[in-house]
């Protein structure tokens, strides 16, 4: 398991990967179009990180190292989590982590790397950093995907720190989107009711723990950067922001700070993007802008791409979203039997698969609406599966549904659950009703409770038959 204490900054992850031959380096790359499309040929196969440097038009040493995280060995190292185990095996890790959470404050410092460059006023131009167009289909550039959203609620005095995408306007200005339920944009409404703009930063390639918890999101009122200080073993590094006075990384590569005006004010056309479903749902839409008074950058800046890649390709690091709350919720309810929870990648973490321990009639259907209740954003199925099923594995998901259900008796639809302007299936006239609701399947793929001991058997040798024959014939799998 990796010391997650190592990374003190975005480089220094990024030399680990290259140290374990998991980086490849690209020159001569153009932002446009061919950065984001050779991303994808290469996160389709699994392959090594690429790092894109010399990119047309920029100089040499303003680089992007794009989805870093984008495998789970390369996430299992961002996040000290076990190698060479399934992701169901890797989440379980996590969670036992995450038990012992206690917050640990950022500590504030004078000076940091971030400030080896300050740009302010006329002088800020974020044309001079590469912005990838993407996707194909993308409405423009976009300087944050691999970022860190800093606001502070104007009532309650926390901060909050996400991760949400910015589309390149204009030298001194870009877009922000942030879906409706997200903790950045309540913040942000609450400034703009007061008739005030939204100070603003956007921290662009900071550490992996403080990218993983923006990039996820904790409980309402809990600050990420005490969260990812908890995951580090020590206080997350942040100097008080000169225009903003919000904390910002000390370490990370490139800062901007500014204000979000209230759209009344300022707004722009935003998208459409290529989002983490697989599509470009979400269209094109009038959305707030940053205006940036002041940019800060390390010398020879890395930039962290992050952009959402069609399912599987992996899009945010371990724990796949909403995963972890449905877990904690199921337990908290006092449901007995529960194995574990994990959204599929293949589903683009649309689909939430809860394993559990059988331990009464109707046990299963109880978790499975239990579970559905737990999900404030877009699901589009709850699976109930068996204790012998991998919730991380679609291929054995699968064979659970077709073998282990009667849609008649097995499926149950549930309506008006919330969704998001993202998801594909949110009709154009909803949309513009901004009714952004959706129905989900709630499907027991378990084996009868009522006749269990009836079932047929897997016709699958047993552990202590597999061990021992793998045992005696070992040299055979290596």
């Amino acid at each position: 398991m990796a010391d997650t204490k190592a990374w003190r900054d975005f480089r220094g992850f990024i030399s680990a990967v290259e140290a374990r031959g998991e980086l490849k380096v690209v020159e001569g790359a153009d932002c446009d179009l061919e950065i984001g499309t050779l991303t994808e040929l290469m996160c389709e196969r699994n392959g090594p990180m690429l790092f894109f440097d010399r990119i047309n038009g920029f100089p040499k040493g303003y680089r992007v190292a794009a989805k870093p995280y984008a495998t789970p060995t390369r996430t299992a190292l961002a996040l000290g989590l076990p190698y060479g185990v399934s992701q169901f095996e890797m989440f379980k890790a996590w969670k036992k982590k995450l038990e012992g959470y206690r917050p640990l404050p950022p500590r504030q410092v004078a000076a940091g790397p971030v400030m080896e460059n300050v740009l302010e006023g006329d002088a800020v131009d974020l044309s001079r950093f590469p912005s990838p167009k993407w996707h194909e289909a993308d409405g423009g550039a976009y300087l944050g995907t691999g970022c860190a959203v800093i606001t502070k609620d104007p009532e309650e005095g926390w901060v909050n720190v996400g991760s949400y995408r910015c589309m390149f306007h204009d030298p001194r200005t870009t877009g922000i989107y942030i879906s409706p339920m997200h903790h950045g944009n309540l913040q942000i409404r609450k400034w703009w009711a007061a008739g005030k703009p939204c100070p603003v930063a956007v921290a662009i390639s900071v550490e992996p723990t403080l990218f993983c918890v923006a990039a996820n999101g904790v409980p309402w009122g809990t600050c990420e950067y005490d969260y990812a200080g908890f995951l580090k073993g020590e206080p997350v590094e942040v100097l008080k922001g000169p225009k903003t006075g919000l904390p910002l990384p000390a370490n990370a590569e490139l800062v901007l700070e500014g204000e979000i005006p209230p759209p009344s004010v300022e707004e722009r056309r935003e998208g459409p993007f290529g989002e983490y479903t697989g599509y470009y749902a979400g269209g094109e839409r009038m959305a707030p802008v940053i205006r940036v008074q002041s940019l800060y950058h390390r010398n020879d800046p890395i930039l962290h791409g992050d952009p959402p890649l069609k399912p599987p390709v992996l899009f945010w690091m371990c724990p796949p979203d909403g995963s972890m709350e449905v877990w904690e919720g199921l337990e908290k309810s006092g449901l007995p039997g529960i194995v574990g929870v994990y959204a599929l990648n293949s589903g683009g973490s649309l689909i939430q698969v809860v394993s559990i321990k059988q331990q009464y009639a109707g046990h299963a259907r109880q978790v499975g609406r239990v579970a559905s209740g737990l999900l404030h954003h877009i699901c589009r199925m709850v699976i109930v599966v068996d204790e012998d099923i991998d919730p991380s594995n679609p291929e054995q998901v699968l064979w659970a549904m077709a073998t282990r259900s009667d849609p008649k008796i097995s499926f149950e639809i549930q309506e008006n659950c919330p969704a998001s302007p993202l998801d594909p299936m949110i009709s154009p006239e909803q949309k513009k009703r901004r009714e952004f609701t959706n129905s989900r399947a709630l499907i027991v793929a378990c084996r009868p409770w009522e006749w269990l001991d009836e079932f047929p058997p897997v016709n699958r040798a047993s552990e202590e038959l597999r061990n021992r024959i793998h045992a005696k014939w070992r040299s055979l799998f290596e």
